[in-house]
This record gives C-alpha cells, structure tokens and sequence, in this order.
C-alpha cells in the first residue's frame, strides 16, 4: 500500500480486522486498508477460493481478519456476478445441531480463458473456466513462412469467435485469450526474433484485432516456455510465494524455461526475462542460436546431450523423442557413455542455475520437458553446485514438471485469466433473468 500515509499504514479498513495467525484454519491475505478499493477485498475471497476449493463464511473470516457482516457483503458481490454460489453440504454445524453446512465455492464456467499454441503447421486452441477445468479443444491447420505471419491471425480471430460463442452456451464470459510462441515476447506484446518463425518484433495482437477479435477482449502473447513455468509453479505439491524456475520445457532443439515470482510469469522491464536456456556457462565455448556463446543450452538442450550420448543418427532417423527414451533406457542400463554425459549435464545445468540463485533466489527449480525423466541423474550435480550458496543462505527444492507439453497450454489460460482474480469488479453482474436460473 505505497500510496497510504505513514501514520496510517496498516489500519484496518472499516469492517475488517487485523489478521492473526488461527490454528486449524486456512493462511489469508490482510483485508484491505482505508485507501484500497473494495475490488481488493473482492479479489481476496475469489483468490482463497479458486486456491483452497469451497469455504465457509466462517473460514474466510479467520483467514483475512474480516468480520461477518463485510464478509457477507463480498459473497453477495460475488454471487452478483456469477463469480460464487453457496453450497449446502451435510448436517452438524458446531453452531447449530442439525443445520446444514453451507459453504461458498466458485462457479466454475462463469468466466473463460483462451489459450492458442502456434505451431509450425497449425494452432492448437483450449478453452479454460477460472476454475481450471478444460471446457473445448480444437486445432486449425494453418500456413506461414519464414518472416511472415501468413494466415495465423485470422485463423486465431476465427478460434476466438468459436470460443466466445461456447462461452455463452456456458452461460459465461471469454474474458481472455492468449496466445503462446515458441520465442522470446516483449512487454508491448510484441514477438522478438522467433528464431522458429522469424517473426521479428510482429504485432501480432494488432493483426488479430484487425482480423475481427473484439476490442474488449484481453488479448495476449506469451513465451510458451514462460506460460509453462506458471503452470508448473501452481501444481507443486505445495504452491507458494516465493520463485519456481522451469528449465527443459519445449519440444524445440534447445533448453528453454521461465521464472515463476509469487504465482505470476517474471516478464523482466522489458518482457524478456527468463531466459534459463541462455544462461553463459562458458565465454569460450560454443555458439548459440541466440548469437552468444557458452550459452547453457549448447551443453543441456536435448540435441547437444544426444550428440553427446551418440544418439544423434537415431534422432534423425527415428526421432527427438524416441532418441531421448533410447538415452533413458541406456541410462538405466547403467551404462557408461550415458552416466557420463547425465552427470557431466547435472553439473553444467547447476552451474547455470548457480547464477539463476544469486540473481532470483528460486526456492524451487522444476525439471520439465525432456529433463523430468533425467532427473534421478541431474539432480546430485545440480544440488552440489547448488550447496556453496544454498547450505549457506537456503535450500532449493528439485521438482519434476507434471503437465508435460500441455503445461504451456495450461499456464497461457491461468496468466489470461489472473485479471479476474486481481478485480472481480471487470465482471459485470448479471442480468435478473440469469440469475434467476442460476
């Protein structure tokens, strides 16, 4: 709150309380001060509920140091919007013998994300609730050159135009749609040298708009290795505030990933931030595609460690993923050739993620893509290179990527729907003759 005076900061808001620490009940967030908006407070309960599933009233009380009549009042705002319903559960209320539970929880298909992966050849499009439910997928065939965008942004206009019209079958809003790149995507949303597509510095957001997207749509691109991290950071076991790193996701010939801050994609001033793959591991050593040299992706992306591990031949013949499960079962085998090139590459992905630690202090680093499977070989190098910083200061916890090649998927929807968790407000309530069927 950097815009409330000194001799106020921290007074509770009107109707609210100080939290405190409750045993048995769910952490919160603190309610809003004198000078915050009620979209806050809003975003507060939205946020507790799409984390922890259905709440009591009593619940979000405890957690955020509310007292029962604001408490009440944001529910009801909610369910103005659609964004919440009451639940009744079972009978046995501690308060009251034989009265039955009621519960808060958020209503799943009120409001929807787009998510649109370019791909060489075609668009692969998921439609997602707030809630994290996949609702339709589809994919369109599509044709681009080198440099030129073809007909992609009509294409994607027509996906978003398909997708609007489920929503409202659903009875809900497309509040977003945002679309993942295999490359590098600036803060003004626009797509920097896809060394894929060669797609430099494209609009691609005006192209769509230009091809019938509506004005109101949130629409954005995003790295998909970034999108992915976000992804992977909210299926931990136990998501946090704090730093995750994804190194390894893609299906491309380099290691690429994202860095995850407090739940959200770390975009850097410029947008460019999270380049894992691009870490300089050696000044001396060997080109990159980015034009650097030493890059960690030279010595740790998938084409590199199948070079090393004489795999190369089989990828071409059969494959990068068949030569990857071949230098698994090798691995496994116990094999010499294939120890040595997982443990050499456990070393120089910790020496890189040595540099990520000082920079960002990660208190998770997730193994996605490729890298999740070699995880039992990479993780004794990681952690020793690792150990001079983190014995001393913190530990970093080693993780493996759950959502595979989807994560990009899942995490584009979950970045373009995060607004309405921020200001429930941008939902408008609904009509009487909604809610009266709801």
């Amino acid at each position: 709150m950097g815009d409330v005076p000194e001799a106020r900061r921290g007074a509770p808001a009107r109707g609210a309380a100080r939290p405190a620490e409750v045993p048995g009940h769910l952490p919160g967030e603190a309610a809003a001060d004198l000078s915050t908006l009620r979209s806050h407070n809003l975003g507060i309960v939205l946020r507790m509920l799409r984390d922890h599933g259905t709440l009591t009233r009593k619940d979000i009380e405890h957690a955020t140091g509310m007292v029962p009549a604001s408490v009440t009042n944001l529910v009801a705002d909610l369910a103005a919007r659609g964004l919440v319903r009451d639940q009744r559960g079972g009978f046995g209320e501690a308060r009251g013998r034989g009265r039955p539970r009621v519960t808060v929880e958020q209503v799943p298909d009120r409001v929807l994300g787009l998510a649109v992966r370019i791909e060489r050849a075609r668009l692969t499009a998921e439609l997602h609730s707030s809630a994290g439910l996949l609702l339709d997928s589809s994919s369109r065939t599509v044709t681009h050159g080198w440099g030129q965008p073809g007909d992609v942004a009509e294409a994607i206009a027509a996906l978003i135009a398909r997708a609007a019209t489920l929503a409202d079958a659903h009875g809900g809003i497309l509040l977003a749609c945002t679309v993942t790149v295999p490359g590098p995507v600036g803060s003004d949303n626009r797509i920097a040298d896809t060394l894929e597509f060669g797609w430099g510095h494209l609009d691609l957001v005006g192209l769509i708009r230009a091809a019938g997207a509506p004005e109101q749509l949130r629409l954005d691109v995003v790295s998909d290795s970034c999108a992915a991290a976000l992804a992977e950071h909210w299926v931990l076991p136990r998501p946090r505030p704090g730093v995750t790193v994804l190194v390894g996701t893609g299906s491309g010939p380099s290691l690429v990933g994202g860095v995850v801050a407090d739940g959200r994609i770390l975009a850097g001033g410029r947008g460019y931030a999270g380049a894992v793959g691009h870490i300089t591991v050696d000044w001396r050593g060997r080109s990159c595609e980015c034009g650097s040299i030493g890059c960690v992706s030279t010595y740790v992306g998938p084409d590199a460690l199948l070079a090393s591990a004489r795999l190369t031949d089989l990828a071409h013949m059969a494959g990068r993923a068949a030569a990857l499960d071949e230098l698994r079962a090798r691995l496994d085998r116990g094999e010499k050739r294939a120890l040595d090139v997982a443990l050499r590459a456990g070393d120089i992905l910790g020496a890189a993620l040595r540099s990520a630690y000082d920079v960002v202090n990660p208190s998770t680093v997730v193994l996605g893509g490729y890298l999740a499977g070699l995880r039992r070989w990479l993780e004794p190098g990681i952690q020793m290179q690792l150990a001079p910083r983190s014995e001393k200061l913190a530990p970093v916890t080693i993780e493996s990527g759950r959502l595979g090649s989807r994560a990009g998927m899942v995490g584009a929807a979950r970045h373009g729907l995060q607004p309405v968790f921020d200001d429930p407000t941008i939902v408008p309530a609904l009509r009487t003759d909604d809610a009266a069927v709801g």
